[in-house]
């Protein structure tokens, strides 16, 4: 007789991994403020994030270039615009000029920190 095997992860069998993105945050004026990079680069950035890694969420200038396929002014303006809006907080700034080889790490505010509930910061 075979051995008996776990099925594996529930909720990876189930359903799959998926962004959640609730009514009452589509319809704010400050998502509504949003350009269409900015969304675009929310959503991208989200796999990064795997339900336990808020605050350490690595995105880089670069992957935001790659998403919204454009140069680095514009995804810096869509990366600038989601953090006046309060979509997303920066934890650990970096740049070309440190010795750390690392980019920044973020937080996405309307998810939960792994010891807190989400700050909602694009509410206020």
């Amino acid at each position: 007789m075979g051995r008996y095997k776990h099925p594996g992860k529930p909720h990876k069998r189930d359903k799959g991994q998926f962004v959640a993105i609730p009514y009452t945050m589509l319809l704010h004026p400050s998502y509504q403020a949003l350009s269409a990079d900015a969304r675009c680069i929310l959503i991208q950035m989200h796999l990064g994030f795997n339900g336990h890694n808020n605050g350490k969420i690595v995105f880089s200038i670069r992957q935001a270039m790659e998403c919204i396929r454009s140069g680095s002014e514009r995804a810096k303006r869509a990366m600038d615009q989601l953090q006046k809006h309060g979509f997303i907080v920066c934890h650990s700034n970096s740049s070309f000029t440190m010795k750390t080889k690392k980019a920044r790490e973020w937080e996405i505010t309307f998810q939960q920190m792994p010891n807190s509930p989400p700050s909602h910061l694009w509410k206020k």
